[in-house]
């Protein structure tokens, strides 16, 4: 992640205090699905969380160990949800990048998102009124390994047009990225590409383009299972500032 100059978590100040003390928060993809559908909010919410959109010329559905057929259809469009991902714990930032930076009069990069990262961060999250700022993002990864007890999985999001459908290249692109722990096999003139239950966790790492200036980065608790959120305790070798989200934006 040596191109990730700082991670930012926006939110509420009360929330980013129990994170800079040490408490991770984790939430599920149901909890995600729940601010899209019920409170209306896209960008904080996401109905395609832990999930993806299928298209297909033609679609067969067979039972996983007999084969037997259960059901065809012609055209399809359908939006898949990958079971064992819908409740692993969550916990997202914004990534820092260099072209998201400029050096000031002393020499030093500064944080300098342009105008329209600020007002997606407005429009997404408009409950927010303060930033988190990690200026040492490998150093905070490496505290929360050390520190959670269990494997984590720490990634940028990879932005694909999911919405469009696999019959565009760059949703083949997303297919591939989703399933590239199995080698894909020759099948009856076409290809067959499978999706293993290990690897569920990837699906969280891939969204929609309509995502993308969030520049998110996660990190997710593939062997954990979380009914609402919770925190996660966490020993922080360093101490991190809280800015007023106005004071931020403004200089």
């Amino acid at each position: 992640m040596a191109d990730i100059k700082y991670l930012l978590k926006f939110g509420k100040r009360e929330h980013l205090e129990s994170l800079v003390s040490g408490n991770i928060y984790c939430s599920n993809a149901i909890t995600f699905w729940g601010i899209e559908d019920k409170l209306k909010i896209k960008g904080q919410g996401d109905i395609l969380e832990a999930g993806t959109r299928m298209f297909a010329q033609k679609m067969i559905m067979q039972h996983p160990d007999t084969k037997e057929v259960i059901a065809k259809c012609g055209k399809a469009n359908g939006l898949v949800r990958i079971e064992p991902a819908e409740k692993m714990p969550v916990f997202c930032m914004f990534a820092v990048y260099e072209d998201d930076c400029k050096v000031d009069i002393t020499g030093a990069s500064i944080i300098n998102l342009s105008d329209d990262k600020k007002q997606t961060i407005r429009e997404h999250f408009p409950n927010a009124d303060a930033v988190a700022v990690i200026p040492n993002p490998e150093e905070f990864i490496e505290d929360v390994k050390r520190s959670i007890g269990t494997e984590i999985k720490a990634e940028k999001v990879n932005y694909f047009h999911i919405d469009k459908g696999y019959e565009t290249t760059d949703g083949e692109i997303a297919m591939k990225y989703l399933m590239q722990d199995a080698s894909p096999e020759k099948v009856d003139g076409g290809i067959r590409y499978t999706f293993y239950a290990d690897y569920a966790f990837r699906v969280l790492f891939c969204k929609d383009v309509f995502f993308e200036q969030e520049q998110e980065y996660r990190i997710v608790l593939p062997n954990e299972t979380i009914e609402a959120g919770k925190s996660y305790p966490v020993r922080l070798s360093k101490d991190y500032e809280i800015i007023d989200l106005h004071t931020f934006f403004d200089n």
